[in-house]
């Protein structure tokens, strides 16, 4: 049995679908699980509350091989003024999580941390793995944060981890009005309203499907004597820049977006880019689907309707 932690957000939706038509038993916890969602899975997912699993981890866990942790409380552009709430509502629930799978079971912990923020500042076009950790946002250090309390956990309590640092993952279900670039544009382009762009277009992000993210997390969790103890980047390594996601998205849906400039904010970098020959080299994954499939997708479920 396979628990995803933050189970029907954006990728954990994509994750869910891809494993229940691989035929693999799962359970959901979530603050507030999307019940018909799950159903419409076919009855082949199970789910819990938070408080609940926390209440008798040992039962939730019982018979798992892995954990994947999906939960995020914030978003990359929040808390700026108040930094320390990325520690209540990100940092604590992972480590209690993690915690729980440390000591009641022997399941495989799955942590997507963030290749987008993690790094802060660097110099280097493709970023390794080894790069020193600068996050300049709340939220990169709130994942940095939560990477050295699996450490700890590995460490004192024996958990067995791997962490993935995903770029910035695009794909169906991505229908939020204010969390990511392509997100955003296509409901613009759908609803008619103008874009905010922050800054002046420049900067840089590695975009790539979910569907290839969901791909790399199954990958590691078929692979746990490979990937246990390991960091690994996960993107497509290749950059575009907000003006080219503009451009790109305006082919997709053919519509032009009048855009609004706004001033840039001090917690975004100016290029996040990964190196993903690690995890090619050691599982054998990589990206395979092209930008364009993934915003001509999107842009067909997003004018199907919420429940698409």
């Amino acid at each position: 049995m396979i628990l995803v932690v933050g189970g029907t957000g954006f990728i954990g939706k994509n994750l869910l679908g891809q494993l229940h038509r691989q035929g693999h038993e799962t359970t959901v916890v979530s603050r507030r699980p999307d019940q018909d969602f799950l159903a419409r899975l076919g009855g082949g997912c199970a789910s819990v509350t938070t408080d609940a699993f926390l209440a008798d981890p040992a039962a939730a866990l019982r018979g798992c091989t892995a954990v994947v942790y999906l939960a995020s409380g914030s978003t990359p552009g929040a808390n700026l003024d108040t930094p320390w709430r990325d520690l209540d509502l990100n940092v604590a629930p992972a480590m209690r999580v993690m915690q729980a799978v440390a000591i009641h079971s022997d399941a495989h912990f799955i942590f997507l941390s963030s290749g987008g923020t993690i790094y802060g500042h660097t110099d280097t076009p493709e970023i390794p793995e080894n790069c020193p950790l600068n996050p300049i946002s709340p939220y990169g250090l709130g994942k940095q944060m939560i990477e050295s309390a699996i450490g700890y956990c590995q460490r004192s309590a024996g958990l067995r981890a791997t962490v993935l640092r995903a770029a910035n993952p695009i794909g169906r279900w991505q229908k939020s009005r204010s969390q990511g670039l392509v997100g955003v544009l296509m409901r613009a382009s759908l609803t008619g309203e103008g874009f905010h762009m922050i800054g002046d277009g420049s900067a840089i992000r590695d975009y790539f499907d979910v569907q290839d993210l969901v791909a790399a997390i199954i990958a590691v969790i078929n692979a746990p004597e490979t990937s246990i103890g390991q960091t690994w980047n996960v993107g497509s390594g290749r950059g575009l820049s907000t003006r080219d996601m503009i451009h790109l998205v305006q082919q997709v849906t053919g519509v032009t977006l009048p855009v609004t400039q706004l001033p840039p904010r001090p917690s975004d970098v100016d290029s996040a880019v990964v190196d993903i020959r690690a995890i090619k080299a050691a599982i054998g994954w990589q990206p395979r689907i092209a930008i364009e499939t993934s915003l001509s997708g999107i842009w067909q479920d997003l004018k199907q309707g919420p429940d698409a």
